[in-house]
């Protein structure tokens, strides 16, 4: 964790404790209680400029961000096209490996909320949704309802298509 994100931890914990003590107090010790509130503030702000900071570096390293994203994505969308005609089996064994590294896609978008939450949100809504087709098509293929299975399957290739145009929007 970065230094600025551990002070902003401990600067909060410690305004809380302190505003817990100064309020329980019978009068309350109110100069105390908004010092230790002005603590709190300081430490949520320096909290959330780690954050920041650690967000930037993750874009600028490639470490999540645009590039890790759209490979991602590109490689979940051929292997899906890959397997569209395949036997069940085939699917269910295929969609798995694929369900397992699409998991990373969440953490390792996080570097987009520093092109807006909604922009973050909008890419976001549009992969859950993708995921959860996928899993919906793994679970009606492991239950051999095959024609369902292939439904969803197609529903999150699109979404997973859809996902990457506004990954790669971003770099316009």
């Amino acid at each position: 964790m970065e230094m600025k994100k551990l002070i902003g931890n401990v600067l909060l914990t410690a305004g809380l404790v302190a505003g817990a003590i100064t309020a329980a107090r019978i009068p309350p010790m109110w100069g105390g209680l908004a010092v230790s509130l002005a603590v709190m503030g300081a430490g949520i702000f320096l909290r959330r400029q780690g954050a920041k900071e650690e967000l930037h570096r993750a874009a600028q390293s490639g470490t999540g961000g645009v590039r890790e994203l759209e490979r991602l994505l590109s490689d979940a969308i051929v292997r899906i096209e890959k397997i569209m005609d395949a036997p069940a089996e085939k699917v269910t064994a295929e969609l798995t490996k694929i369900l397992e590294e699409l998991d990373e896609f969440a953490e390792k978008a996080q570097p987009l909320r520093i092109e807006g939450l909604m922009t973050y949100g909008t890419i976001m809504s549009v992969f859950s949704r993708g995921e959860r087709a996928l899993n919906r098509a793994w679970s009606a293929f492991a239950d051999g309802y095959e024609s369902e299975g292939r439904r969803y399957l197609h529903y999150g290739y699109e979404d997973l298509k859809e996902t990457l145009s506004a990954v790669k929007a971003l770099k316009v």
